[in-house]
């Protein structure tokens, strides 16, 4: 049922699963071997040198560390992703969940930048992707509901805010690298959000497009009215039956226009 209604959503939610599954039964198996093999860090971003390994910006967002690390993030993207795919779309989850997790990426590589302790670092997890999902379905429905065990019906909106004052309390902790991410994964959430709502002003190529579009579709309109405006001299003329097949179609066809 859940595939049926968010097929996208169960799709991430797969890949993610199938990949850390994947690490993990490689790893065991190179383990009982005797050799010393992460698969889950070749598909990680690296603090540095990540010129060298350009694939881990997108293949990180699908790797989990452990299975707490999957569980928590898969049911997060999962209660997350329901309500921005019912306020805009199973593309809105896509789109939120790569460009969330491009953008937590980018806070990392940045944040390591400033950050000697962090040199030996990698990032991975989709961790920056929920949590712009997170933000934007908030922007999207801040009033929906949810009922949280021993809380409450408690808004979205609220639900959010306290999310976000966790990641931003836990700054500069254990895990500072992963914080960035979720920084970036923020700022990635509301730009979509401004960016949907037109809050963000479109580039002039893209106000060129729509000004286009606009006249294309006067031209046509007005067309249309100067070839019903002919139409309707005819049979002010000659009568209704005067007009061809073609143009009683032609003349039903603008009158709905």
């Amino acid at each position: 049922m859940a595939y049926r209604r968010h097929p996208a959503i169960s799709v991430l939610v797969a890949v993610n699963v199938g990949v850390a599954v994947i690490c993990w039964i490689t790893g065991f198996v190179a383990l009982a071997a005797g050799k010393n093999l992460h698969p889950g860090m070749w598909l990680s971003v690296p603090s540095s040198g990540v010129i060298m390994r350009p694939w881990t910006v997108l293949t990180f967002m699908f790797t989990q560390t452990n299975v707490f690390h999957l569980l928590f993030n898969m049911l997060w993207l999962y209660w997350f992703g329901i309500v921005l795919a019912d306020a805009g779309g199973d593309r809105k989850v896509v789109r939120g969940y790569v460009a969330g997790g491009i953008a937590g990426a980018v806070a990392f590589i940045i944040f390591a930048g400033f950050a000697p302790s962090l040199s030996a670092s990698s990032l991975s997890g989709a961790s920056a992707s929920v949590v712009a999902i997170m933000v934007e379905s908030a922007l999207k429905r801040p009033d929906m509901r949810f009922r949280l065990l021993l809380i409450g019906t408690v808004r979205l909106k609220w639900l959010a805010l306290m999310s976000l004052l966790l990641l931003l309390l836990g700054f500069g902790g254990g895990n500072a690298g992963g914080q960035a991410a979720h920084i970036g994964g923020v700022v990635s959430g509301l730009a979509l959000w401004l960016i949907d709502t037109r809050r963000i002003p479109l580039p002039k190529h893209e106000k060129r497009r729509k000004a286009d579009r606009i006249i294309k579709v006067m031209e046509s309109r007005r067309q249309g009215m100067e070839r019903l405006d002919e139409l309707l001299d005819k049979i002010k003329v000659s009568g209704y039956d005067s007009l061809t097949k073609q143009e009683k179609r032609e003349l039903d066809r603008l009158s709905s226009r």
